[in-house]
């Protein structure tokens, strides 16, 4: 048996528990750079108990994409699995009864995170000063745009202001004739950063295990964006500006993004002298030019690996690409992403059975491990769907106490609007999770 199919049957018959089973986690988050620590957190087997205020909770759920679309049964798209593997629990925390009940749950938690413009939580008595009195082995996540101290720490931010003030927007484009720079899209200010998190999370909780303290931890999205950059690096060491470098990468032989004969687009990249070379073989003028690196040169190769890629159809490119060992593959859409087999083998794109939802297809777990498979189980759910679970049976209140928080407005649910509700036909007294009668794994 081969080594890659050794290695393939030992991720596929992993059984283990999730690696942070019994870690448990309050969310107090709303858009995608906060939400997404707990969402990756949730997937490696933590607990998550995400704290919105009733009825409308995260306004991540209500814009549309471009002019309306972008929802599903009632949610919103991303939403669903941006908020996988959570318990949803609405809290109106302005009043007391309300707030005692976010401290309990932090009392039981290992992590907090939240992302709102600073201060805000320690207005609510949430901070972290307050809530390591609570509780001092709580190890407290604050993600916002410029970190909780400096000039620029009380503005607000959004992806497209973390890629402008780390630098990123400034190097896309090209340097010369168009003079445009444009933002990454699908949010990458967001997405990575609270990727970094993640890190810092465990590693906290690692030295939390050898000490026994819980910390702070400060997420900066315009300074973590930073931390992809070598750009000021050189500028220091320099003095000048690295160029605009539009679809070629400046450190390879050849690289690029070309448009075939067929209409379609390719990427391509020689990064050896072996790559450069079998290329150059196939391509009429490249032959001489490997080891012409300034500017000028690279984009000459670039002009003329474009010529050559405009004469062929794509699959005459791939099937060239795989015989000589040249990195070349298609510039996928959608559609070709979704029906990829490779993606469906992985697991990279998961079709899961949302017992709410329905079928839906979401990306699949972020690494293959071998011994605690990581899963996801189900999608974002309505403001305080699982006031009940929670309040009954991680909070230990009675059935009674519960009926008169929500009388009382204390604990309260979603307000029906688009991107806010149950899916259609959805009856409340037949779903046992939401009437506090089985947990979501149970089922």
């Amino acid at each position: 048996m081969s080594y890659f199919k050794i290695i393939e049957n030992i991720i596929s018959s992993a059984k283990g528990d999730p690696p942070l089973k019994g870690i448990r986690v309050v969310e107090f988050a709303h858009y995608i750079l906060g939400p997404n620590i707990p969402r990756l957190l949730a997937q490696l087997g933590a607990e998550v108990v995400k704290i919105e205020p009733p009825p409308r909770g995260d306004r991540w759920k209500y814009p549309s994409m471009w002019g309306g679309k972008g929802f599903y049964k009632g949610m919103r798209i991303d939403y669903l699995y941006l908020n996988s593997n959570k318990y949803f629990v609405g809290i109106d925390y302005r009043k007391e009864e309300g707030r005692k009940l976010v401290l309990e749950l932090v009392k039981g938690a290992d992590v907090f995170i939240e992302n709102m413009e600073p201060g805000t939580l320690d207005k609510y008595g949430f901070g972290y000063l307050q809530l390591r009195e609570v509780n001092p082995k709580l190890i407290y996540v604050s993600a916002s745009g410029y970190g909780n101290w400096g000039p620029l720490s009380r503005l607000p931010s959004y992806d497209i202001i973390g890629q402008a003030e780390s630098g990123v927007i400034d190097i896309t484009g090209w340097e010369d004739g168009v003079n445009e720079a444009y933002r990454l899209p699908d949010y990458p200010g967001d997405w990575l950063p609270s990727t970094m998190a993640v890190s810092a999370i465990l590693a906290a909780l690692i030295y939390r295990e050898r000490t026994g303290r819980g910390q702070y931890i400060d997420l900066s999205q315009a300074a973590s964006m930073q931390r992809f950059m070598y750009h000021f690096t050189y500028m220091s060491i320099t003095g000048s500006r690295l160029k605009r470098s539009g679809f070629i990468d400046p450190s390879a032989y050849v690289s690029g993004v070309f448009k075939t004969a067929d209409g379609k687009f390719v990427a391509l990249a020689a990064m050896t002298e072996r790559q450069y070379d079998v290329l150059a073989e196939a391509v009429p003028g490249l032959r001489g030019l490997r080891d012409t690196r300034d500017p000028e040169s690279l984009w000459k190769k670039y002009e003329i690996v474009r010529s050559w890629a405009s004469s062929k159809r794509l699959d005459e490119l791939l099937d060239f690409g795989k015989k000589a060992g040249v990195p070349i593959q298609p510039v996928l859409n959608d559609k070709e992403v979704l029906d990829d087999p490779w993606r469906a083998e992985r697991g990279s794109i998961l079709k899961i059975k949302d017992r709410l939802y329905g079928e839906i297809v979401v990306p699949g777990p972020i690494v293959k491990m071998s011994r605690t498979p990581l899963v996801v189980r189900w999608v974002a759910r309505p403001v305080g769907y699982h006031n009940r679970l929670v309040l009954l049976h991680k909070l230990g209140l009675s059935k009674a106490e519960v009926e008169r928080l929500e009388r009382e407005g204390v604990v309260g649910y979603w307000d029906g609007q688009l991107g806010n509700m149950p899916p259609p036909g959805w009856k409340a007294e037949e779903d046992p999770v939401y009437m506090g009668e089985k947990d979501e794994v149970e089922i």
